[in-house]
């Protein structure tokens, strides 16, 4: 083996185990794992979606290229759907208690879909989240027309309320806001009832 050759295999693995070449590797390795992960996502639900949101070293959004050499890149989809969840799970611990049908009336959509969220579960890929009740006298329990709610549990109202706190808790990752929507009742027909609207962020909210 000529000396020439061996010198050029040492300089290979030496630039390999450079720090800006482990760099590169890394950022190069998730850029494919990301697109992977998109596409297979897209496949799945029939129709494009929007970019992860990107965290490099900690740093939001920040380039793929800016990893350090043994640095973390971590690629977030559909991250509102954190709020979701916070949100649901503030309905039910905030909900007026005397028989619990109110609890256990909350009830998520994803693009007018309903969709059920199980413990730990997936929620779909969607443009819009809405949270509603779907019992009719959710109307009593919100602030309408200059009147109060009717709860003395929740004198502010629930569905207002929670979407005032969940609209700080989570700027910056989803747009949330309060706003009234007609929904299927549980005993059919519909109800125009509170409600709580979750997009992802930068998409402009009702008035």
């Amino acid at each position: 083996m000529s000396d020439d050759f061996t010198k050029g295999i040492t300089l290979i693995i030496d630039e390999m185990k450079s720090p800006k070449a482990r760099s590169q590797m890394l950022a190069s390795f998730a850029r494919e794992e990301i697109a992977i992960t998109k596409s297979k996502n897209e496949a799945a639900i029939g129709r494009t979606i929007r970019k992860p949101r990107i965290t490099v070293d900690g740093r939001r959004d920040a380039p793929l290229g800016t990893v350090k050499p043994d640095g973390t890149i971590v690629a977030e989809f559909n991250y509102e759907t954190a709020a979701v969840r916070w949100i649901l799970r503030q309905l039910e611990l905030e909900s007026p208690r005397l028989t619990g049908t109110y609890r256990e009336s909350h009830s998520v959509y994803a693009d007018g879909r309903l969709i059920q969220i199980g413990s730990g579960g997936d929620i779909p890929d969607a443009i819009e989240y809405v949270l509603a009740s779907d019992v009719p006298y959710a109307t009593k329990l919100d602030p309408k027309d200059g009147l109060p709610a009717r709860s003395k549990q929740a004198p502010k109202g629930v569905y207002q309320a929670i979407a005032a706190v969940a609209a700080t808790r989570f700027d910056g990752e989803a747009d949330v806001f309060f706003t009234w929507r007609d929904v299927p009742m549980a005993k059919g027909g519909s109800h125009r009832n509170p409600a709580i609207v979750v997009r992802p962020n930068g998409r402009p909210g009702e008035v």
